[in-house]
């Protein structure tokens, strides 16, 4: 995780951390709020995290992205004619003619 993500993954656990304190002292503002209720909203909030961490942990599972590809030509210079790996296609055969590859490809073997 970079550091742009784990930023914005500390403000989003904070947000909910402080919805959480709010809920639990306004349910008890003004009533008579049972041990019960406050178990339910605690479990509530343990159980929202929880999904929300599972959903985070499965996006970033997600989230691999392959290196770039780099397309480097091979050396023309002194190659005597034949067949080469293709650069573009590895399971491809390419002719090269001593001075230009050509468009003629034969399977790997």
């Amino acid at each position: 995780m970079d550091d742009e993500q784990g930023a914005r993954m500390r403000r989003i656990l904070w947000v909910l951390g402080g919805v959480a304190v709010v809920v639990l002292l306004l349910s008890g503002v003004g009533v008579d709020v049972t041990q019960f209720e406050l178990t339910f909203y605690a479990i509530v909030i343990g159980v929202g995290a929880l999904i929300f961490l599972a959903i985070r942990a499965l996006v970033r599972v997600g989230d691999k992205r392959p290196p770039p590809v780099q397309f480097v030509p091979p050396p023309t210079q002194g190659m005597a004619p034949g067949w080469y790996p293709d650069q573009q296609d590895p399971t491809q055969n390419r002719w090269f003619n001593g001075s230009e590859w050509t468009s003629a490809t034969l399977p790997r073997q």
